[in-house]
């Protein structure tokens, strides 16, 4: 039997085979999708605290007059830089 496309190869099987075609697709496709996820969202993570840490260094290199013009004591150069992410 010759089929025009693959659409009518699967109409002539019966919709079952293809349902089950894309469902075994799609039980290995979304754990190695999440697996992906995690990895982007670990090195996002890495990323941004790499540029705070970097921040913090910056500002302890500074002296106490350009932390004070930034209005910035020593002691709250983490707090001002985790500022976004601490909920007090």
């Amino acid at each position: 039997m010759t089929y025009q496309n693959t659409s009518e190869q699967f109409s002539a099987r019966g919709n079952g085979f293809a349902t089950t075609v894309f469902q075994t697709a799609l039980k290995i496709i979304t754990p190695v999708g999440r697996f992906f996820a995690a990895i982007g969202t670990a090195m996002i993570n890495a990323s941004e605290s790499s540029a705070r840490l970097k921040t913090i260094e910056a500002l302890r290199a500074k002296s106490d007059d350009e932390l004070a013009e930034m209005g910035i004591k020593r002691d709250e150069i983490a707090q001002f830089v985790f500022k976004d992410l601490m909920y007090i």
